[in-house]
């Protein structure tokens, strides 16, 4: 299997997998039944065709911009970008301010980029609820809640740093941050980190089991 065919099949094998955890992304998805999305970027080597049914499936487009422009009909909607671009694409809101920007090169129906846009913008996905499957719930929930308060101090103390050299250089002194202070961030920056790594192989472990 080409590498390009591998890397599609998995990615769409990805996203499926994460749209089935929102049941009211089957809506979504039947309103953008039998229309076709193509996304070229400017830095990678072919072109990407997403198809909608009650599924998304992705397709390696090898033709030139030009030749699926042409052949656009009213089902169907090509942009072209870069990939600096590409995450603000999820934002139905800033895609008319990147076409003025010429950010964004859109050819056919506006709509289905607004649709497939609202379709990743809008998941809901309740992770701590499937996690919870295959932990249960109160281990489910005590994780999380570790998990957050870990998130919750590491940011408070980042906050704390901000306003600290903010009023520094506002006040034109010198500029040093206390020893201790940093001592202490990057203290909190190792918890969340050494967290979040035994978090992923908690997670690892329950989708070998």
């Amino acid at each position: 299997m080409p590498a390009s065919s591998l890397l599609l099949a998995t990615a769409e094998t990805a996203i499926n997998r994460l749209l089935a955890l929102d049941e009211d992304s089957a809506a979504r998805l039947q309103a953008l039944s039998g229309k076709r999305f193509t996304v070229f970027v400017d830095q990678l080597p072919f072109a990407v065709t997403m198809m909608f049914s009650h599924r998304l499936d992705l397709l390696a487009e090898y033709q030139s911009h030009e030749q699926v422009v042409a052949q656009l009909d009213s089902h169907s909607c090509c942009i072209k970008t870069s990939l600096d671009t590409l995450p603000q694409l999820t934002q139905t809101s800033q895609l008319t301010l990147l076409i003025r920007q010429n950010k964004l090169h859109l050819d056919g129906e506006l709509s289905i980029a607004q649709q497939v846009a609202g379709l990743f913008q809008q998941l809901d996905i309740d992770v701590e609820e499937q996690v919870s499957r295959y932990t249960g719930d109160v281990a489910a929930h005590q994780l999380f809640s570790h998990f957050r308060q870990t998130a919750e101090r590491v940011g408070k103390a980042t906050e704390r740093a901000r306003q600290g050299l903010a009023n520094a250089l506002t006040e034109e002194k010198p500029v040093g941050v206390n020893r201790l202070a940093v001592m202490h961030f990057t203290d909190q920056v190792t918890t969340l980190r050494d967290d979040v790594q035994r978090f992923e192989a908690r997670l690892k472990r329950l989708e070998e089991e």
